[in-house]
């Protein structure tokens, strides 16, 4: 619970006021553990959290990045299906390759109202397409973690920007995603890509050692995190890859409570929504 104290803080302060806490490839007891600590600062009034995002581990060990190897799998049902029941209006999200999880997994987790993402994965063109078609709505880090985008092997980039409805994250911090290819990605994507921040902090215990090498993170040599802010993202859209100030903040706002289904309560200045409002200076700070 202090932790997600520490965390609200810190997006706070970085100019976000809902935020999923992302827990990675790890132990079933883990995830629990998660799951239980979000339901308790729930029930102490805590704020700012809606809830959590699982990526990993049922993801493909080829494209893992600083996921541990060993903890990767292919789920069954039952165990799906058991921490779906643990985590009840808890979780909202997971990240998972649908290369390695088949529709019936991937039907189960959408028919209790979370939200399946593509990611760490290795799917061919058509395999994305065809999980686009079958219900993964969105895709976790574009570009990261997944086929690359070949003129003859479109893989999963490919795929997404082929689709007319799948929506994409991105990290915008010049280290995960080059920003010229920002500008590509928004250019051909347009209201389907959203910001993320995918931040991480310097941990020495468990089993994820983060370092923060020059403005971002690695993880045994591993780039495994940003050091973004979401208002440096913001600014970064804007002053390094050129898209429009007000379209820049809606893929900070806007867009993310769309796909998270809270658009009629949260991210628009609009009679009825929550006044949770980030106040800006002249240089974009917070």
């Amino acid at each position: 619970v202090h932790t997600l104290q520490l965390m609200q803080e810190h997006c706070a302060n970085g100019g976000t006021h809902y935020f999923l806490p992302t827990v990675a490839t790890n132990t079933y007891e883990v995830f629990k553990l998660c799951i239980d600590a979000i339901k308790e600062y729930w029930k102490q009034g805590g704020k700012g959290v809606g809830g959590l995002h699982i990526e990993g581990p049922w993801i493909n060990k080829s494209k893992r990045g600083a996921h541990i190897e060993n903890l990767i799998h292919t789920p069954t049902i039952q165990q799906v299906r058991e921490l779906l029941n643990y985590g009840k209006g808890i979780i909202k999200m997971i990240t998972l390759a649908p290369e390695i999880c088949n529709h019936k997994i991937i039907n189960l987790i959408r028919t209790n109202k979370i939200l399946v993402s593509a990611g760490h994965s290795d799917a061919t063109f058509d395999q994305a397409t065809e999980s686009f078609d079958n219900g993964v709505y969105a895709v976790t880090h574009l570009f990261n973690a997944m086929s690359p985008l070949h003129h003859r092997k479109l893989g999963m980039p490919g795929a997404v920007i082929q689709h007319p409805q799948v929506v994409a994250s991105i990290i915008a911090d010049g280290h995960h995603v080059d920003f010229v290819m920002v500008s590509i990605a928004k250019k051909l994507l347009n209201e389907r890509l959203f910001l993320i921040t995918d931040a991480v902090t310097e941990t020495s215990q468990g089993l994820y050692h983060h370092m923060l090498e020059g403005d971002k993170y690695v993880c045994n040599g591993i780039l495994s995190g940003s050091a973004l802010t979401m208002i440096d993202a913001v600014k970064n859209c804007i002053h390094k890859v050129g898209i429009k100030e007000e379209e820049a903040i809606r893929m900070a706002t806007v867009y993310p409570a769309r796909i998270l289904g809270v658009e009629d309560e949260l991210g628009m200045i609009k009679k009825g929504h929550r006044a949770e409002l980030t106040f800006l200076d002249k240089d974009w700070n917070v």
